[in-house]
């Protein structure tokens, strides 16, 4: 699979995450540390969104894989 197609999906994925978790205040669980609680939302961000990019990449590795596996070559 292509590098540029992977960071694709894992920068997709992140800012996905990052979406998701856009509502959540993190500062109403850290409220002496705002800007902790920034930067705590953007590296919860980029981990799961990373987590989710590899469940990607490796469903879709599987896939292109799987008639070889299947058929044979």
């Amino acid at each position: 699979m292509s590098p540029i197609f992977m960071l694709s999906i894992n920068l997709l994925a992140v800012y996905f995450v990052f979406w998701l978790i856009r509502p959540i205040n993190f500062a109403k669980f850290m409220p002496y540390t705002p800007t902790q609680a920034a930067f705590l939302k953007i590296v919860v961000a980029i981990v799961f969104g990373y987590l989710l990019a590899s469940f990607f990449i490796t469903i879709t590795n599987w896939v292109v894989a799987m008639p070889s596996a299947v058929f044979g070559k």
